[in-house]
């Protein structure tokens, strides 16, 4: 017997993670493309129960039962074993895309009760998914009725082949009877479309919902039923009872055309409830307007509709402007008379709610979206171009996979042109040029998924920071107000942030500390919630981590949370004799900003290439921004690690301006100048601090007035006091003590480990041998190491020539001079340079390039320096020096280190 198990069973995927498998969790209907399992199925006194939370009528759930042999006829049937992937289909129909790509295909399989039908997609890896999420269906045959003026729409995926091979275009959905989507309706658009019914109730039903649906895009339809059809009969089973094409096209040309529904008069007469005669009103003649748009839901359930427009596809919410103007025009054309508002309200409130319930949900993005793997950046333009960046590449496309929305105030990009360089975009921007790094870097970050850095520009007046926060604010998102004011509040604030992908705010003079906090919830992402205008319990939420640029003359990062996640850049002053009237530089940036986005173009597929095997020695604050942009340095005009060099000292800059705007810092700082540490409790502290910072600064209003206020700031210091050398520590205990002593100031190093594509420029053969005679051991005076990979340590010793100058700190002369375990030091190049005896002749080498130098590499009070010859024997010779700062170096080192010596040589 059929039982509820053993239709559930049946009704199982074969993705075992799949709540369908949950002993009591619902299965996938086949009344529709289920991929999220929807259909509740029990037994209760000997009956079956069902229920589609999908909304799937029980009829439309009971006939699709019946075709997969799944319900009971009362002799006993039952159904089907449930078919896996193994299985051999009987007949096998390739859906393909647009431009031929393969996207899914149906596989018919016979079963000991009749057919049945499931899909499958590839799985890139030459194997196949039986299942259907993330893949957009497509119309069968799709390229060809693509070039086709005449198309054939019979039910099923043999039919079609049997009339192309009468040498007919035919088509159909996947699926079967009943599940024709919307968005098929785009590809009709201009044809003359003949629709071929099976022989029942369900396919005439299918024929007049494809002929509703595509009435008003179609240039012509007609609705053809065969004569002398068996019960069930299709065009296969007319073609082949001995019917020929001739006849066919005949009957084709003596039907009529599909009439109901295309008179939008509102004069027009269609069937009212009890048989009798009504008038269509507005709001009715404007939902069937509507009806070849594609419509669905976001995650917050806001229903979007996009819409064929002059061809190419738009996307907008159901109750912006823009749907609400094409759903007008088309009005006017077909009535010659505008709508009433009422009725306009009416029919965007049913296509709402058809978006929500019967829609599917889509993610939509503003100007940038990540999806399978690339980057999408939407140019605005009248076209809807995207631009496409793959891991390998980026093009220009019409119809990407993703949904973009069109805010007000958002401009066009230009069309990227290839061969660009970002050197292009330098002279726009007045920055020293150990900072130009981190404007590139940041252009980059943008366009990654987060969280990003806030870019700030500080200066007097006249050093052009408006105009670099425009610039760079036309690079990553143009609009028609570049640069805004301070928001009144956090609504205002988020408002924008999802009407913008990139905000800039001009001329702050002080951020307010809860402006502060919303911009740093802006950088790593953030959202408010707040009451739907008119009701009572319903919420709107706004959700955004958005790029940000500021600029102002005072100093704006006086929080320590704001300026963890800043990168903060003090432009210089512009001599007179350099500046520009702004309509030349307007003029000269929009002809280079085409070649500007295709470099930054090839900068991000770098960084896609890149990203995911990308690894960081130690990772500094905003960590993924960090290594997107190191992901990408191949691509960049810059040596590898040029970029974390900046980061890292513009970071130590940030963080020490911080503290300085600080007044519980600087106290600190101040109190404890001349104590290893202090304990106590917050009011015995804030009694101290107020003390040490004096009248002045007590007095003010940042000044904190009672103890759990200076605890608050202490907290938010804590992490910038630590850098700068101050652990403040409180107690876990009853007693709330305060403990604050010095440490040893850490700073962040992190080592890239991008391939560097410059080969090394120091050959075997290079003249730079020692002198002969010279002794060839490499010496490292103790100081602070620098590990910079994972190569096994190994001390590196001096062989002395006698007991002359060699005394370590304990005052013992040994023969044989430990002075470091530190065996990886920079190469000039390449920084992956070893003093391994491995190398050839127990000279220097470098193991990534595989070539050797046989210079010393010396290290003198932490820093590593070069020299072509080292001598240490009765006087201390040093020939060869990198350069004169290290000459200096190394001589003033050894003297300190013999002051009884004298320093016999040290040359260039």
């Amino acid at each position: 017997m059929i039982t509820a198990e053993t239709i559930r069973r049946a009704l199982q995927c074969d993705d075992q993670s799949c709540p369908c498998h949950k002993p009591t969790g619902h299965v996938h209907c086949p009344g529709h493309e289920d991929t999220t399992p929807s259909l509740s199925i029990t037994e209760k006194n000997g009956k079956l129960l069902f229920y589609c939370h999908g909304d799937c009528a029980s009829d439309r759930v009971k006939s699709a039962l019946k075709e997969k042999g799944m319900w009971p006829s009362g002799n006993g049937d039952r159904p089907q074993a449930r078919l896996g992937p193994l299985s051999e289909p009987t007949a096998i129909y390739d859906y393909h895309g647009a431009k031929g790509n393969l996207v899914f295909q149906v596989c018919r399989f016979q079963t000991p009760t009749g057919k049945t039908f499931r899909q499958r997609r590839p799985d890139g890896k030459g194997g196949w998914v039986w299942k259907m999420a993330g893949v957009k269906p497509v119309p069968y045959r799709l390229p060809e009725i693509l070039k086709a003026d005449t198309i054939y729409i019979p039910e099923g995926e043999k039919d079609c082949n049997n009339l192309a091979a009468l040498g007919l275009t035919a088509t159909c959905n996947p699926m079967g009877a009943g599940k024709w989507r919307k968005e098929y309706n785009r590809h009709f658009q201009g044809k003359a479309v003949v629709i071929i019914p099976d022989n029942d109730d369900a396919g005439r039903k299918h024929a007049l919902d494809v002929a509703r649906n595509l009435h008003s895009v179609a240039a012509s339809v007609k609705v053809v039923e065969l004569p002398a059809l068996p019960e069930k009969g299709d065009v296969s089973d007319w073609l082949n009872g001995g019917a020929t094409v001739e006849q066919l096209q005949a009957l084709v040309e003596a039907a009529p055309e599909y009439e109901q529904d295309q008179d939008y008069d509102q004069d027009a007469e269609i069937p009212g409830p009890e048989g009798g005669r009504n008038k269509p009103n507005q709001a009715e003649i404007l939902l069937k307007l509507a009806g070849d748009a594609e419509l669905f839901h976001d995650s917050n359930t806001k229903g979007f509709a996009t819409i064929e427009v002059d061809e190419h596809r738009e996307t907008w919410p159901i109750r912006a402007k823009g749907f609400k103007s094409w759903l007008l025009r088309r009005f006017f054309q077909a009535t010659g008379k505008a709508p009433g508002a009422q009725a306009m309200q009416d029919a965007l409130g049913v296509l709402e709610a058809q978006a929500h319930f019967d829609g599917p949900k889509h993610d939509v993005f503003v100007r940038v979206a990540h999806a399978g793997g690339n980057i999408y950046i939407d140019l605005a333009n009248d076209s809807w171009q995207v631009v496409e960046i793959t891991p390998s590449g980026w093009q220009v496309v019409a119809d990407p996979p993703v949904k973009f929305r069109r805010p007000p105030g958002l401009a066009a990009m230009p069309t990227p042109k290839p061969g660009g360089k970002l050197a292009d975009l330098r002279p726009f921007i007045n920055c020293r040029e150990e900072d130009w790094p981190l404007v590139v870097a940041w252009i980059l970050g943008t366009f990654s998924l987060g969280p990003y850095p806030i870019m700030i520009f500080q200066g007097e007046q006249g050093c052009a920071k408006s105009t670099a926060a425009r610039i760079m604010k036309s690079v990553v998102d143009p609009g028609s107000t570049p640069l805004r004011t301070t928001p009144r509040e956090v609504r205002d604030l988020l408002i924008s942030a999802t009407n913008s992908w990139c905000l800039a705010f001009d001329n702050l003079s002080d951020l307010k500390d809860w402006l502060s906090d919303s911009f740093c919830r802006l950088a790593t992402g953030g959202g408010l919630s707040t009451r739907e205008l008119y009701s009572d319990a319903d919420e709107t939420i706004l959700d955004a981590m958005r790029p940000c640029i500021l600029n102002g003359i005072d100093s704006m990062v006086s929080r320590a949370d704001l300026a963890d996640r800043a990168i903060l850049l003090e432009l210089p002053q512009i001599p007179e004799d350099e500046r520009r009237l702004e309509g030349d530089l307007r003029a000269s940036f929009e002809a280079a900003h085409p070649g500007i986005f295709g470099a930054i173009c090839d900068a991000l597929s770098a960084a896609l290439a890149n990203f995911h095997d990308m690894k960081l020695d130690k990772l500094p604050r905003m960590a993924d921004f960090a290594v997107w942009v190191v992901a990408a340095e191949p691509a960049l005009p810059w040596e590898p690690g040029t970029f974390l060099t900046a980061y890292t000292r513009n970071r130590a800059a940030v963080v020490e301006h911080s503290l300085e705007g600080d007044v519980v810092a600087v106290a600190i700082r101040a109190f404890m100048e001349n104590k290893e540490s202090w304990e106590g409790t917050p009011t015995n502290l804030l009694n101290e601090l107020t003390n040490a910072a004096g009248d002045l600064v007590s007095k003010g209003r940042a000044w904190p007035k009672a103890p759990n206020s200076l605890t608050n700031k202490l907290k938010r210091a804590a992490t910038f006091l630590r850098a700068s050398g101050f652990e403040v520590e409180r107690s876990k205990s009853g007693n709330r003590l305060v403990a604050i002593r010095k440490v040893e100031e850490k700073t962040v190093q992190t080592v890239q480990t991008v391939q560097v594509q410059k080969p090394c420029e120091f050959a075997p053969d290079d003249p730079l041998d020692d002198p002969k005679g010279l002794d060839d051991q490499t010496v490292h005076l103790d100081g602070p190491r620098t590990i910079l990979d994972d190569t096994p340590k190994r001390p590196s010793t001096l062989e002395a020539t006698d007991d002359k100058g060699l005394d370590d700190v304990d005052g013992a002369d040994d023969k044989n001079q430990s002075f470091s375990n530190e065996t990886m030091v920079d190469c000039v190049d390449c920084q992956n340079f070893s003093d391994s005896p491995d190398g050839p002749g127990g000279r220097g080498y470098c193991q990534l390039h595989e070539k050797s130098w046989d210079g010393k590499i010396i290290q003198f009070a932490g820093a590593l320096h070069l020299c072509q010859s080292f001598k240490y024997k009765d006087s201390i010779t040093v020939l060869a020096a990198w350069d004169e700062a290290t000459a200096q170096i190394v001589g003033e080192a050894m003297q300190a280190l013999n002051p009884e010596e004298d320093l016999k040589e040290v040359s260039l």
